[in-house]
């Protein structure tokens, strides 16, 4: 039985995930918005977070690169309303492991949270995260894009609470594996395979 914390700003859809991981697993404590999931997590030590993203104050997203930094082998699912690529590839980007769409939690849900718990990741079916480019990561494609914005290393480490050296391994990285030699190969890369607009 694992110990969950679960954060969403509407107490019912709460209750109502936590109906399906009882009695299997146990929930400590449920959260209202990102800041009070960060204290809960410090307080009660879960295994497991499972989180909405669109709360009010801290988002989602936000409090999952902030979990990280408190415990950074948490486990973490998004149970989430929103379907879009950029919202799962942010929420991966930032830590999480898991991405399950509300309107699936009854079926994938549990899936989820057994493939989290062994350290594998899943995301809900509907969700087509990018396969255009399958040797990257969804950490290296987020430090792919910020890159071909035009940021520095340093404001892509920012951005994404990384260091500056960790954004340097990353380009080195894809640049090993897409056999660019140049930033220009990169941008160009990312644009062939429709990774920026």
């Amino acid at each position: 039985m694992s110990k969950i914390v679960l954060a969403d700003d509407h107490l019912i859809v709460a209750q109502g995930i936590a109906g399906i991981l009882q009695p299997e697993h146990e929930i400590l404590a449920i959260a209202k918005n990102g800041e009070e999931l960060v204290e809960l997590v410090k307080k009660h030590k879960p295994e497991l977070v499972i989180t909405d993203i669109s709360m009010p104050g801290m988002t989602g997203i936000a409090a999952i690169a902030a979990l990280k930094r408190v415990k950074n082998d948490l486990k973490i699912i998004c149970l989430t309303m929103h379907d879009e690529q950029e919202y799962a590839e942010g929420a991966m980007s930032a830590g999480a492991l898991g991405y399950v769409l509300k309107h699936e939690a009854t079926e994938d849900l549990l899936k989820a949270v057994e493939s989290v718990l062994e350290g594998k990741k899943y995301i809900s079916k509907s969700i087509q995260v990018d396969e255009a480019a399958p040797t990257l990561s969804a950490r290296q494609l987020s430090v792919l894009r910020l890159l071909v914005q035009g940021k520095s290393a340093k404001q892509v480490a920012e951005e994404l609470f990384i260091s500056p050296r960790t954004v340097e391994f990353h380009k080195y990285t894809i640049m090993k594996l897409i056999n660019a030699k140049t930033t220009a190969d990169l941008i160009q890369y990312a644009l062939a395979h429709g990774l920026v607009s």
